[in-house]
């Protein structure tokens, strides 16, 4: 109502009324972009859609419907204020004009708003009292009241939560409308109610408005459960089918961790009575009280979001806002100053006798866990809107309960809105959301097609012979039946008063009827279409054979003619082709002559061209073969001296390395050492003659290092 995300529109009867705002002059309307309520959005216009081609429709529809004129001026009065009633501009006051000093506690709205003057012109309401209580709330203590300002924030969320207040007030007001206008004189045994709710929502952020979306989805998913899946095994039971039952996702503790006592919606609740309350505080309360559910957790980075498990998926809420949000009731003070409307619809809204839209309690008794009074209207403003939310769902879900709900699945195929386009992700998703693979998953491991014994007969009694009908026993003719065609017995279980089936073998048994009803069908046509063919045949036959017998005599004479006329002309053809292939013949031949005349002067000198190169190329490779050849005669002159040279050299070393080993033999040394082996017997016999040992071995290493230097000495000098 007050706020649309990109790409979203509001409701389409405000774009209806700016559409039309040239016939509607008294409602001071323009184009919806100037609007905030209508603006936000970014997209107001939708292709293909014709906004005032609508607004006459549902004009025309409430006409159709019993409301009278003044009824529907009043309508868009009151709903061209509530766009007015976004425009109102709320500003900080000013303590020093001098100084630009901004009061941020407190707000102000000029006398001469023009949205706020078109407002109280519109709904007939006290201007000063309107402008007075947008931007202040009564405090009421146990003594005295106290007048306290709002901020502008406060001011912009009272506002807003005024202006969807009363657009709830006069939807509630024309849905009574209607159903006392579609109400049957005569008595009602029974009604028929449409629920159009919202899928189950996850987006990259997801604050209160997902949150109260998915906690009916949770409780819905729950009713689909024990609607389906449980009324459907007891079905088995009562049919006394041997079965076991199924386990599948039960979501109540899911259900409990968001409304019990000291849950989520009752630890928001209290939040917002406390006079500080904040969003981060609410958000330690959660993670203090609620962390031992499974189906909550707190998210790894961060203090301001909290997950929790839904059937669907897991999905992270972020907590800024929740307080505001919950809290957004409206202030009593400016319901009374509606009261005072000079409008008599919108009094009528606001007046605690007018009847609130329920549910038509016809043979239904629907009992809620808290009983909400309608006449109550001051309580009512002061409720959080999680506790409506609450309150209202459990009365839905009472309705449900006591009625038969049948559930329709749509399935959006793609989120571009474009045709023919297809996204199977997108689609499974969905189909998971709300559970339709749960039901697939279901069905298929039980018997989801169910007949009772007479209507399986009825409709299947072609299959069976004739002498196997048993009319007193109907379950025995149809376990025949079975019997022929359905080997497998796991298919199908027969009940006390139903034959129950697994998932394909109704189509399955479809086919065979739809196949013996054929073949019957194509023996009838048969027969029939013989019978009409042959008399058909019959008479076609004579009328043939008299104008074949005309048309033969006709056909032979044209032949007789066209053999003559084709002799004639094969004759002419004969002449006439033997001379132009003459004439061609000759043609040709002078010009096969003239072209084999060039081209054998052409063949002839070219051969005479090659001759001449072969020639010259033999003379050139005779002076470079010739050349060749020196060099490589030349050049192994070259390698036959050198590798001479190499082995003679190898030769005088191997002589030389002979000559100086001999030089060095130990019979050269002793030639040359004569004299010092003569020194060495003498100065042997002198040691043999000392008597002394220590003169002995003085002598002794005397002469070994004698002889050691001397044979060192010999060893260089050679």
């Amino acid at each position: 109502m007050v706020f649309q995300a990109n790409e979203e529109r509001n409701y389409h009867i405000f774009y209806q009324m700016c559409s039309a705002a040239k016939r509607l002059p008294q409602l001071y309307l323009s184009d919806q972009n100037q609007f905030h309520y209508l603006n936000q959005g970014n997209n107001p216009r939708i292709d293909g859609v014709d906004d005032l081609t609508y607004f006459d429709e549902t004009i025309s529809a409430l006409t159709m419907l019993g409301f009278t004129s003044k009824q529907q001026d009043d309508m868009l009065r009151i709903l061209a204020a509530i766009l007015h009633l976004g425009n109102v501009n709320i500003s900080s006051c000013v303590k020093d004009a001098k100084q630009n000093e901004v009061d941020t506690e407190s707000s102000y709205i000029a006398p001469s708003d023009r949205h706020l003057l078109v407002l109280s012109e519109l709904l007939g309401v006290e201007i000063n009292a309107m402008r007075k209580w947008l931007c202040h709330r009564k405090i009421v203590s146990t003594r005295e009241v106290f007048l306290k300002p709002m901020t502008v924030e406060q001011a912009n969320g009272a506002r807003d939560a005024l202006a969807k207040h009363i657009y709830a007030e006069l939807f509630n007001w024309i849905v009574t409308n209607i159903n006392i206008s579609l109400q049957s004189p005569s008595q009602l045994h029974c009604f028929i109610g449409v629920l159009d709710i919202y899928g189950f929502e996850t987006f990259e952020i997801n604050s209160f408005e997902q949150f109260c979306i998915n906690y009916a989805n949770e409780k819905l998913q729950q009713q689909f459960n024990q609607h389906v899946f449980k009324l459907e095994q007891e079905e088995y039971l009562k049919e006394d089918i041997e079965w076991t039952f199924i386990d599948f996702y039960d979501n109540q503790p899911c259900i409990d961790l968001i409304e019990i006592k000291l849950g989520i919606l009752d630890l928001l609740d209290e939040e917002c009575r406390m006079p500080k309350g904040s969003d981060a505080s609410w958000a330690e309360k959660l993670y203090t009280k609620c962390i031992k559910s499974k189906h909550f957790e707190k998210p790894r980075f961060g203090t301001t979001a909290f997950l929790i498990h839904h059937f669907a998926d897991l999905v992270q809420y972020e907590t800024v806002g929740f307080l505001e949000k919950n809290r957004d009731t409206v202030i009593e003070e400016q319901v009374d100053v509606l009261r005072n409307s000079e409008n008599k619809l919108l009094r009528r809204l606001f007046s605690e006798e007018d009847p609130k839209l329920a549910v038509p309690h016809i043979r239904v008794k629907v009992s809620t866990q808290k009983n909400v009074l309608t006449n109550a209207a001051n309580k009512q403003n002061k409720k959080t809107v999680g506790s409506q939310f609450r309150d209202s769902l459990n009365m839905l879900m009472a309705t449900l309960n006591a009625t038969t709900p049948h559930y329709v699945r749509c399935i959006k195929p793609n989120d571009e809105k474009e045709a023919f386009e297809y996204s199977p992700v997108r689609a499974v998703q969905q189909l998971r959301a709300c559970g339709v693979l749960e039901t697939i998953r279901i069905s298929a491991a039980g018997f989801p097609s169910q007949r009772t014994y007479g209507d399986f007969f009825q409709r299947y009694r072609c299959l069976c012979k004739f002498k196997e009908i048993r009319r007193d026993d109907l379950k025995e003719t149809c376990r025949r039946i079975l019997a022929r065609y359905i080997n497998d017995e796991d298919k199908f279980k027969f009940g006390k008063t139903k034959v129950l089936f697994r998932a394909g073998q109704v189509a399955y048994l479809e086919k065979l009827r739809a196949e013996r009803q054929r073949d019957a069908c194509i023996m009838i046509q048969k027969t029939a279409r013989g019978l009409i063919h042959r008399n058909k045949y019959k008479k076609i036959r004579r009328s043939i054979l008299g104008l074949q017998r005309y048309g033969r005599g006709y056909i032979a004479r044209q032949k007789a003619e066209a053999v003559r006329r084709e002799r004639a002309a094969v004759k002419i053809q004969a002449r006439v082709k033997g001379w132009l292939q003459r004439h061609w013949y000759l043609q040709v031949k002078r010009t096969i002559l003239g072209l084999q005349t060039l081209g054998r002067g052409n063949m002839a000198r070219a051969r005479y061209k090659i001759m001449k190169d072969n020639a010259a190329a033999t003379v050139i490779q005779r002076f470079a073969r010739g050349y060749l050849v020196r060099m490589a005669c030349k050049k192994k002159l070259r390698d036959i001296i050198i590798v001479q040279s190499c082995i003679r050299k190898r030769k005088a070393k191997k002589i030389f390395r002979q000559l100086k080993a001999e030089a060095r033999s130990v019979e050269h040394v002793k030639s040359l050492n004569k004299g010092l082996e003569m020194k060495i017997i003498t100065l042997q016999q002198k040691i043999n003659e000392m008597v002394s040992d220590d003169i002995l071995f003085i002598l002794i290493l005397y002469f070994f290092f004698f002889f050691f230097f001397s044979f060192i000495s010999l060893w260089y000098t050679s």
